[in-house]
């Protein structure tokens, strides 16, 4: 006659009395390693806390208003940079500026840029889109060759582009205003937003110098005054 199964409870505690002494036999071997006794609180409360390495924290957000300045400003090579928009440093501290008042043509096109590439081309007279382009390339050659030849100097109140990571800001070389020098050589129009130069002219009064450039340029035949 066969012999009646254990019924279901006695079997589970069985069970766990067999893993209970698995576990013991483990620890007192030494393959499970005990986990460190805590002091009482009494003596946690004098306990100085560990030291420990802060981790790196990303640069806080700037704050848009008054004007700051950046001097000494380095290029940083992004394959994002182009004429008017390029990632810089000051001392450690990196972010994407896009020039006031100037508009160079894309650098290249894809499916989101044709209306805005047409746009371009029609204000210098009429360009096809290849010369558009074109454009646009010899005005991020132009912007990109005078930041990489030294520091400069940025001025800035931190406003953003729209809701990207981009900030508006005037940039001076050596050679003088970045913009100024792209609509001198015809290779920006001056369409973006504009600003009063900090402790300097009003933004009616910039728009004018530029003005006078773009005739300049245009009589001149430079950059994309040039090609139709």
């Amino acid at each position: 006659m066969a012999r009646p199964s254990a019924p279901v409870p006695q079997r589970y505690t069985l069970l766990a009395i067999l893993v209970a002494v698995a576990l013991a036999w483990a620890r007192w071997k030494g393959w499970i390693p005990q986990e460190e006794a805590k002091p009482p609180r009494s003596e946690q409360a004098g306990r100085p806390a560990p030291q420990t390495s802060p981790a790196p924290r990303a640069n806080p957000a700037p704050v848009t208003g008054a004007w700051e300045e950046w001097a000494d400003c380095s290029l940083v090579e992004d394959r994002g940079n182009d004429g008017d928009s390029f990632v810089v440093q000051h001392q450690g501290q990196r972010r994407t500026l896009r020039l006031y008042f100037a508009d160079c043509p894309e650098k290249y096109r894809h499916q989101y840029n044709g209306d805005r590439l047409a746009d371009q081309g029609r204000y210098f007279g009429g360009l096809s889109e290849a010369e558009t382009v074109s454009l646009g390339e010899e005005a991020r050659d132009f912007a990109l060759d005078r930041l990489r030849t030294g520091k400069f100097t940025v001025q800035t109140r931190w406003e953003q582009v729209f809701d990207s990571e981009r900030y508006y800001a005037f940039v001076r070389l050596p050679q003088g205003d970045l913009g100024q020098l792209l609509v001198q050589e015809g290779l920006a129009r001056i369409y973006t937003k504009g600003e009063n130069r900090p402790q300097g002219s009003s933004a009616a009064a910039e728009k004018q110098r530029l003005q006078a450039l773009e005739r300049e340029a245009r009589q001149a035949r430079r950059g994309g005054w040039g090609r139709p």
